[in-house]
């Protein structure tokens, strides 16, 4: 189900128009790349089966505890976003949040923060291998679906348990697995 969610939500991610971007990350793009002018989706995947109702509410249920921006923002501790805006933080990695077309919005999941609100230490780093030339879209553009899609999974690293799960109490565990998964020298390069 979460596959399908996903593979919907690849398709239907990108956005076209300056009035759709998100009001508190007006500056940063979705991973797939586009023109206000032209609207084009220049990297928009052709072989993803269409978004149906039943992808579009899987991807809905996937996200449906998670924090819209603003809410996000007042959790995160001053500290860790060492002076960046939290659009700053997005694009550098620092934290992680898909778009969801539907409300032309970003998305922040919780478990990426620790009690007192600092991302986990090893995020940008599994961020950066998912993003690599070996990551889940082979180094093309994302709208943070692909990227969730391994870490919401049960790892076999992990016990079992989603790397989402484990970021903020093994931080060093789930960079290993990614580093194992992700890494040109890893046999399973190009999950």
């Amino acid at each position: 189900m979460v596959a399908a969610a996903i593979a919907g939500a690849l398709r239907s991610s990108g956005w076209c128009d300056g009035a759709s971007s998100p009001p508190h990350l007006t500056t940063w793009r979705p991973w797939h790349s586009y023109t206000s002018s032209s609207c084009s989706r220049q990297t928009m995947r052709s072989d993803l089966p269409p978004e149906t109702l039943a992808s579009a509410q899987a991807r809905a249920e996937a996200v449906a505890d998670w924090l819209d921006a603003a809410t996000f923002e007042s959790l995160l501790d001053l500290d860790a976003r060492q002076g960046r805006s939290l659009d700053q933080c997005l694009q550098s990695g620092v934290v992680f949040a898909v778009w969801v077309p539907e409300s032309h919005s970003f998305l922040f999941p919780q478990w990426q923060l620790d009690s007192v609100g600092r991302p986990s230490t090893a995020l940008s780093e599994v961020l950066a291998l998912l993003r690599g030339e070996y990551g889940v879209s082979g180094g093309e553009r994302t709208s943070g679906w692909e990227e969730l899609e391994w870490l919401i999974a049960p790892h076999a690293r992990l016990h079992g348990s989603a790397p989402s799960q484990m970021l903020t109490l093994a931080p060093d565990l789930v960079l290993e697995a990614a580093r194992q998964d992700f890494s040109s020298w890893s046999a399973d390069a190009r999950w």
